[in-house]
């Protein structure tokens, strides 16, 4: 069957350690087709060192080092420089199963109308040791599942929670992705760039979701979701609003769900009164 083009592209800051483990799954990949794209915000040249052996063993791999911090804006300078049909993002501190690619592919050239294709992905600590799983990254289903790309979406938006998994999760189409990565209904998302980009993918098709391990999310004290803090977290609100406009949450019992578990997520915390006020306004026009 033909293989074509998959890029799997990095927004690289400040881990060559662990960027290193990320580029030796990638080239470990069951999959023949594949080009590396790395960005890189880093604010010193330890990545780039790393990377000198690389560049020279390996031509499917490009290297671009940003002048300037590009923080959210290395996301969509990645997305642009891939030249492949397929797009898989890495995140610099992840890792993926060595047949994540050929079997997620599998599903875009049997089936159609595929938009998404994501995974169980197992929960790894500092040191790369197994971790107990997130109440986020616990398995969906026991087998695989097709299904409409609105239904996998509630499923995360009534419960408050990226069930769908982190970047490094989902194989999608290029083509498929007709806003920026992380913008939704014209608004970047920082937290949730990643559910921003899913709504976009899920609204236009179904989705594929595989029980078995094909990718590893890290969890450490310094990862992005961690240090971006409380204030994205406000995000939800915005995106389960926007999201109706798409046909998702599209009855009020489902609405009033998300919303419920939005509230209970923020509650008692003084930071989101007015979010709190703002649920209140709109469960009164639902009723």
């Amino acid at each position: 069957m033909e293989c074509p083009l998959v890029s799997i592209v990095i927004p690289a800051y400040n881990r060559p350690h662990t960027l290193k483990i990320a580029i030796d799954s990638v080239l470990e990949q069951t999959y023949p087709n594949i080009e590396i794209i790395i960005c890189d915000d880093s604010t010193t040249n330890e990545v780039q060192e790393m990377l000198d052996l690389y560049l020279d063993s390996f031509p499917q791999i490009q290297y671009h080092k940003n002048e300037k911090n590009l923080f959210l804006g290395n996301w969509h300078k990645c997305f642009d420089l891939a030249s492949g049909e397929y797009i898989n993002y890495l995140m610099d501190d992840d890792v993926f199963h060595k047949e994540k690619i050929v079997k997620m592919i599998y599903f875009f050239q049997n089936f159609e109308n595929i938009k998404l294709v994501t995974s169980y992905r197992q929960t790894i600590n500092e040191s790369g040791a197994f971790a107990p799983s997130l109440y986020a990254t616990k398995k969906l289903y026991e087998e695989t599942r097709i299904m409409d790309g609105k239904m996998l979406a509630n499923v995360a938006l009534t419960r408050c929670l990226n069930l769908i998994g982190e970047p490094t999760t989902v194989l999608f189409k290029k083509a498929d992705l007709i806003e920026p990565f992380g913008v939704y209904k014209g608004k970047q998302y920082s937290l949730l760039n990643d559910l921003a980009a899913w709504l976009n993918l899920l609204s236009k098709g179904k989705a594929v979701y595989i029980p078995e391990e094909l990718s590893y999310f890290r969890i450490h004290p310094n990862q992005n979701n961690q240090t971006l803090g409380i204030t994205a977290f406000t995000e939800w609100l915005d995106i389960m609003i926007a999201s109706r406009d798409d046909g998702f949450l599209d009855t009020n019992d489902l609405f009033k769900t998300a919303l419920h578990s939005y509230q209970q997520r923020i509650k008692g915390r003084q930071y989101f009164m007015a979010d709190l006020q703002r649920i209140e306004t709109i469960l009164n026009t639902l009723d």
